[in-house]
């Protein structure tokens, strides 16, 4: 691979953005730099700059779009502000990584994809997931027989994070599915090669603000097979991940969307440890490394979207959350 260097700049100075320069910094990864950041206040954008010795600091993501030092972007905005945001670092050349969820509709989602491939450059959704190692090693169990045909998925991912003020406020895209439902849902999309569900079926409950609280998707699979994602933002945490075949069974006991350790369908347990690293906001967040490092290999070898996060793969991910959203009453 060519010595690509991805000098980043950070759109957002949130505890996201703290975990993502945590983790570049704590694995020491060469040819990544952070070279600038922004927030909407200055204040904020130079103690950020401060804390992860950051060399240039703007009150405005347009400035930060225009250094010439940045050649990639990490998008850690609000939700409701990733289209706004990810059109101006595209038309400004840069290549952009944009936290999850990338849009809040499939014109927005499109708008972004369109302009991207008109710029010529690397964009892709941070579903950092799929980047870990050992989900790649999950999968590969599956793939190579070890449970037969996938018969049935359940997929869950349910914390107790209902307080949390954004969750509750539809003008920043709140609510539980694109907060933390999209992990189970981009999962099990992941493990069926991003086959496309013959029906999408989901039920749950709103929270007094119209945002989704909970839900429960069921996903139909021809030749008789089924998904099934369970979230809630009530409960206490359950981040398992079953895949039954009609051979066997493999499982990801807990913290589905960043795992240190899976079972096998003989029972035993396969373990990857995480790279040491100082507290973070959000759990094994050091894993945002390999998201980053994935957008260099890309860069690198000229790809305009990743393989393991393509395109089409937002898109049906993104296609699931909008219906059951639909289904629920609190599309956007």
């Amino acid at each position: 691979m060519s010595e690509t260097i991805l000098n980043w700049g950070i759109a957002a100075c949130g505890l996201i953005s703290q975990d993502f320069c945590t983790a570049l910094r704590a694995t020491k990864m060469p040819n990544h730099a952070l070279k600038a950041c922004a927030a909407r206040s200055l204040e904020r954008a130079e103690k950020f700059a401060q804390k992860f010795e950051i060399p240039s600091f703007y009150g405005s993501y347009d400035e930060l779009f225009a250094d010439k030092n940045v050649n990639i972007v990490y998008i850690g905005t609000t939700n409701n502000t990733h289209k706004e945001v990810c059109l101006k670092a595209i038309n400004a050349g840069k290549h952009v990584l944009c936290e999850k969820p990338m849009s809040l509709n499939k014109q927005d989602q499109e708008e972004v994809f369109k302009a991207a491939k008109e710029k010529g450059i690397f964009f892709m959704e941070a579903l950092w997931t799929r980047f870990f190692s050992i989900v790649k090693k999950f999968k590969e169990q599956i793939t190579n027989g070890s449970i037969g045909d996938i018969r049935f998925i359940i997929s869950n991912f349910m914390v107790p994070i209902k307080s949390v003020e954004r969750l509750n406020m539809r003008e920043l895209g709140g609510g539980g599915l694109l907060d933390i439902g999209i992990y189970p849902i981009q999962m099990i999309c992941y493990l069926m090669d991003h086959e496309k569900p013959l029906k999408i079926s989901c039920s749950g409950h709103l929270m007094p603000s119209g945002c989704d609280e909970s839900a429960s998707i069921t996903l139909l699979y021809k030749n008789n097979r089924m998904a099934v994602i369970n979230m809630s933002t009530t409960c206490v945490q359950n981040a398992r991940t079953s895949v039954m075949g009609d051979k066997g069974m493999i499982e990801i006991p807990d913290f589905s969307w960043c795992p240190v350790e899976f079972i096998k369908a003989d029972r035993t347990t396969h373990k990857e440890p995480l790279p040491g690293c100082p507290p973070t906001n959000f759990t094994n967040s050091v894993g945002l490394s390999y998201e980053a490092e994935a957008c260099r290999e890309a860069i690198s070898q000229g790809w305009k979207e990743h393989p393991v996060v393509a395109h089409d793969n937002s898109r049906l991910v993104n296609e699931i959350i909008l219906e059951s959203m639909k289904q629920l009453g609190c599309s956007f």
